[in-house]
């Protein structure tokens, strides 16, 4: 079980995505806009956030900029579904994955159990079984 915080402005993508990884027994926390997010992750560190990169306030860009100065080993992953071409600017910032939505629960699980892995040290392991 992993703290995830999901940050984005679309009620219904935010209480989706949440569900879908509350059911695999996740903490989920949430915030409606980057300012929301940026105040929740310096009270508490998360093992993961989601970040909507096309939100009012505060975009997700300038939240991941902001958590990456807060915690330069906080796990991101970068979502859109508007403006893919930031996706890379996401990564260059810091975000460890980046889905484009509408995300399929699949793609969520699979992207979330990586950087899971990656932030618990596993990825990367080579292991001499033969």
């Amino acid at each position: 079980m992993a703290r995830i915080l999901i940050i984005d402005d679309d009620d219904v993508t935010r209480l989706k995505i949440g569900a879908l990884l509350e059911a695999e027994n996740h903490d989920v926390h949430y915030a409606p806009d980057g300012d929301v997010g940026v105040k929740l992750y310096e009270r508490r560190r998360f093992d993961l956030v989601l970040i909507d990169l096309v939100m009012p306030k505060k975009n997700g860009l300038r939240t991941i900029r902001e958590i990456e100065e807060i915690d330069p080993n906080a796990r991101m992953i970068a979502m859109t579904g508007i403006d893919p071409e930031n996706l890379d600017l996401a990564e260059d910032l810091g975000a460890v994955r980046t889905l484009t939505k509408p995300v399929e629960p699949a793609q969520l699980k699979v992207a979330v159990q990586s950087v899971l892995r990656i932030s618990r040290g596993w990825d990367g392991v080579e292991i001499g079984w033969k």
